[in-house]
């Protein structure tokens, strides 16, 4: 599961562009039970996890399309919407995992998605030229994906899997209203650091 997380981590980094004036988001969803969004501020990378369950309540509840709901629910807009399976973030993962172990001379059980992250964006200048590397660019089409991620000076996972808690009775317009505000303090936050 630790290294689904960090997958995800890793491919929003690889089509995040850090240099557009308005913040877009990159949205991923998956077949499983995981999805994120993404975006950067400030050259300070955000990455939010959140339940799939709780995209698509709200695109049951608002009769949209998931990738469309994602972006209601959240308020940002989109730079890109990534359709992808479990399997696929879960190989991610296990890269990132032993380049975080690696780089951080950490336990494997100690490896998280904030660790996988900050080995990723610490090692992005000697990443750029590897097999990694080609392997991404062919996966995302960016022609240097470790170059985006050195312009990143700081980066930050919010996991809100067990935060956002959904039933029969869920209130959707209370939850889109709470979760557009905690990402507008998120951004608030981001551009004071």
């Amino acid at each position: 599961m630790k290294s689904l997380l960090f997958s995800v981590v890793l491919v929003c980094m690889v089509f995040i562009g850090c240099h557009s004036e308005s913040v877009e988001a990159t949205y991923i969803l998956s077949d499983g039970e995981l999805a994120c969004v993404a975006w950067v501020e400030a050259d300070y990378l955000a990455v939010l996890l959140l339940d799939q369950q709780v995209v698509d309540g709200f695109a049951a509840y608002s009769k949209l399309e998931a990738s469309l709901a994602i972006q209601h629910l959240c308020g940002l807009p989109a730079r890109k919407v990534i359709r992808t399976s479990q399997a696929a973030l879960a190989s991610f993962g296990e890269l990132a995992t032993t380049l975080a172990v690696t780089v951080k001379t950490v336990e494997r059980s100690q490896v998280d998605a904030q660790l996988r992250l900050e080995a990723l964006t610490e090692g992005a200048p000697h990443l750029r030229k590897t097999l990694l590397a080609d392997t991404l660019a062919s996966i995302t089409g960016h022609a240097d994906p470790f170059g985006e991620l050195q312009t990143v000076k700081q980066a930050t996972v919010f996991d809100m899997r067990k935060s956002l808690a959904v039933s029969q009775n869920t209130d959707w317009e209370r939850m889109r209203v709470h979760l557009k505000r905690y990402i507008e303090e998120l951004r608030r936050y981001q551009r004071k650091e």
